[in-house]
């Protein structure tokens, strides 16, 4: 397939797709994993992992609640492969992370080219787990999601936008919603019932590649040692989620400013805690009347944004293209709904109802998170934007 052809397949996919049989001439697929976990440790002796256990209750295992373990990859490697590709009753992780932080021989050619965006440089993530490792379900606001799977498999349930998940803003982080279902340790079937006819399902191999379109939910599962490979896009369309993520933000944190820090932490993301007061209130003010500026310009102003263009391909353009290569790139399986609930099972076993007393989910805390997803539900967000873009373009 010619990179141009990947491209327009990548940015004109409204479901999941999968590229398959493509010849990565990325250096770690010439490696095996011991071999890139070696050159990790030899950059990077030790490295904090983050840990959780394999049994859960009723909530998702959000990023708050793991705990941090240093250790060496080759300790990671060695308990994970004594007991079937995890740890002893729970699961690591060094996960989210820049490939900048790599030594140049465990990134040695990695880059998007081949997929048709050349410009792709160091915004790339990579992710190392260990079977169960687990994200919460969410969906991205911004631009589309590229992932490449180099070792091991990993588990993609997805469901598309609009799917009756119920949206949390906390615990906060920009550019992602969560939905309040666990979809890792469900207690019953009938917290996930509402999803059951719009869920599919891929378990990614060595060499995949995963393309999921703007939007579109997925909670993400470990099934053995994984490395794997991303980069999200930028369309032109991102500006508008821009806007709505600036408010959400303003909301959240006026919220949160006279919280005890205990239940800031309940409330941000770890990542988003370090930079609570960055930016300002006065600065994400500034930076929300720059947005609605320039959401107001026309288009040939609004290429100046980085993003790519979406959705430029007709249906009946894009089908020819999908049967052309039906050898190389192939629609994700939706799921039949006992095969969904087949999945639920499986995961129901790992269910303690006594995790849930090691919740830090206290009164105080709930209440906050009440309060905060009423006001940033994205429904709400949605008509604050609309009624400032008016309002904006009445003003010019």
């Amino acid at each position: 397939m010619e990179n141009s052809t990947i491209q327009d397949i990548v940015l004109n996919v409204k479901k999941p797709v999968v590229f398959r049989n493509l010849e990565i001439p990325w250096k770690c697929f010439n490696q095996s994993f011991n071999e890139w976990l070696g050159h990790l440790h030899d950059a990077h002796p030790v490295l904090p992992f983050e840990c959780a256990p394999l049994q859960n209750g009723t909530r998702p295992q959000w990023e708050r609640t793991r705990t941090k373990v240093e250790m060496t990859t080759k300790d990671f490697c060695r308990n994970a492969t004594a007991h079937q590709g995890h740890f002893k009753d729970g699961w690591a992780s060094y996960s989210y992370r820049t490939v900048q932080e790599l030594p140049e021989q465990c990134r040695d050619g990695i880059n998007f080219g081949m997929f048709g965006f050349p410009e792709i440089g160091e915004d790339v993530s990579f992710w190392l787990s260990s079977s169960g490792a687990n994200t919460p379900c969410h969906y991205d606001t911004y631009g589309c999601n590229v992932v490449v799977q180099v070792y091991g498999r990993k588990s993609w349930l997805l469901f598309p936008p609009g799917a009756k998940l119920r949206c949390s803003r906390v615990p906060y982080e920009e550019s992602s919603v969560y939905c309040e279902e666990n979809f890792y340790s469900p207690s019953t079937y009938s917290s996930v019932i509402a999803v059951e006819n719009d869920a599919y399902h891929v378990i990614l191999e060595p060499g995949m590649v995963l393309i999921v379109p703007p939007k579109w939910w997925h909670y993400v599962e470990t099934l053995d040692c994984s490395l794997n490979f991303n980069t999200w896009l930028s369309l032109e369309t991102d500006i508008d989620e821009h806007i709505s993520e600036c408010l959400t933000r303003l909301i959240v944190q006026d919220y949160s400013k006279h919280l005890p820090f205990s239940s800031r932490r309940h409330v941000f993301n770890p990542n988003e805690l370090t930079g609570l007061e960055v930016p300002s209130s006065s600065e994400l003010q500034s930076t929300l009347q720059y947005l609605l500026n320039h959401q107001s310009s026309n288009k040939r102003q609004r290429l100046k944004t980085g993003g790519y263009p979406s959705d430029y391909l007709c249906q009946t353009e894009l089908d020819r293209l999908l049967e052309k290569w039906r050898d190389f790139v192939v629609p994700v399986d939706k799921l039949s709904n006992h095969d969904f609930f087949h999945i639920m099972k499986t995961n129901s076993r790992r269910f303690v109802p006594s995790c849930d007393r090691s919740s830090d989910e206290d009164e105080e805390n709930a209440i906050a998170a009440h309060a905060i997803n009423l006001s940033c539900h994205p429904g709400l967000i949605q008509l604050a934007k609309v009624s400032l873009v008016e309002q904006n373009v009445s003003e010019r």
